[in-house]
């Protein structure tokens, strides 16, 4: 673990002009700029554990959740394991492991959630284990036929998940995602139909939820921007974010790349390299890739996909391993309204994924692939 230590070569500073766009993201106020803008913004590095062979090292971290008490709640799937670390970067608390027995997992966990008492929510596929904040189960949702993939609480105390029907036909039927309390098995908001694809396909439309807080959790469909905020208790709409964005199309060169690469990988498998040559591509790119909360206090941080085209865009290049997705648009937590963008710390392979009133909690991937954990304070300058 390597706590900050207040040194220079630990703060990271984004700075940047903002830049005049004819969107429809604007504000009135005076000097605050119209359109996409960079935000001045400056990273203290709080602790990173995991990067260094004395510490603990992690399999796959795939969930991260910060708690009330101001601890980080870390999914490392393949260890089949759920830490939780103290602001400090301390490990306070372990469990899991796999099997049977209370606490493990039959299958490898994926996300987690963590609700305003504390309790932990944890899915492994077609289940979804609730924890108290101690690590003791207290109760669990099997769901036979649907799997998992987003968990969130709700204003109630009770788990929500994102689950889907089809997926393990998807090329051969209809598969439908729904928003549903796990309780009660209620449907609160169903996702549109998802048609039959082919059996390789490469950015085809693909829904996104994310658990806010108890009160609020976030719908999206990932090839357009607009995002549903949706009350926990009852999936109604209760805001909107929305941008007047036009998808990046596809480019050809992409494609070929990547039909290239995956031809080459066949070595020289006549079936292997005639199904790559067949494959299918979405006409546009992804535009969404994450939304959260994080700081300052109630802010929404929305990861922009590589499909978004203004000025701020990074290049689209043939190499997908190459794209920097470093973008997060800022919406106020209470009214929607566009705040500036903010681009994540020049940190190679480093993808935030939770955020709290102060703080953002990332993965980092090293050149080897390594996974480890970074959490950084946020502080942005001449916030409205």
């Amino acid at each position: 673990m390597r706590p900050d230590t207040g040194l220079t070569g630990r703060r990271l500073v984004v700075a940047a002009a903002g830049l005049g766009l004819a969107v429809t993201c604007t504000d009135e106020r005076v000097g605050v700029p119209v359109g996409p803008h960079l935000l001045a913004v400056t990273f203290d590095e709080q602790f990173w554990i995991g990067d260094d062979p004395s510490e603990r090292p992690f399999a796959r971290i795939t969930s991260l959740a910060f708690a009330p008490n101001g601890h980080l709640v870390v999914v490392d799937r393949d260890a089949f394991a759920v830490l939780v670390l103290d602001p400090d970067g301390r490990e306070v608390l372990e469990w899991g492991g796999e099997g049977e027995g209370p606490g493990e997992f039959e299958n490898e966990p994926t996300r987690v959630a963590v609700s305003a008492d504390g309790n932990v929510a944890v899915s492994s596929y077609r289940r979804v284990d609730v924890f108290t904040p101690e690590g003791v189960l207290i109760g669990s949702h099997l769901l036979d036929d649907l799997s998992v993939d987003e968990i969130a609480f709700d204003g109630d105390g009770y788990v929500l998940a994102e689950v889907n029907t089809g997926r393990e036909a998807l090329n051969e039927r209809e598969a439908q995602e729904q928003l549903m309390r796990l309780r009660d098995r209620e449907v609160l908001w169903s996702f549109p139909t998802i048609p039959p694809q082919p059996n390789l396909a490469f950015f085809f439309p693909s829904s996104l939820t994310a658990g806010l807080d108890d009160a609020r959790i976030a719908t999206a469909v990932d090839d357009h921007y607009d995002i549903d905020i949706r009350n926990t208790l009852t999936g109604r709409v209760a805001g909107r974010i929305t941008r007047n964005i036009v998808p990046r199309e596809t480019p050809e060169e992409l494609k070929t790349g990547i039909r290239e690469s995956l031809i080459e990988l066949a070595g020289g498998d006549p079936a292997m390299a005639e199904m790559y040559e067949s494959m299918e591509f979405a006409e546009t790119l992804p535009v969404l890739a994450a939304v959260f909360l994080g700081p300052p206090g109630r802010t929404l941080w929305v990861r922009r996909g590589i499909g978004v085209d203004d000025e701020l865009a990074p290049p689209v290049g043939d190499d997908i391993d190459a794209w920097e997705l470093r973008l997060y648009d800022l919406f106020d937590g209470d009214t929607y309204e566009y705040i500036g963008t903010v681009e994540s710390p020049d940190l190679a392979n480093f993808s935030i994924m939770a955020g709290d009133s102060e703080r953002i909690a990332g993965l980092h991937r090293d050149e080897l692939g390594v996974h480890s954990v970074r959490v950084l304070r946020v502080e942005i300058e001449k916030w409205p």
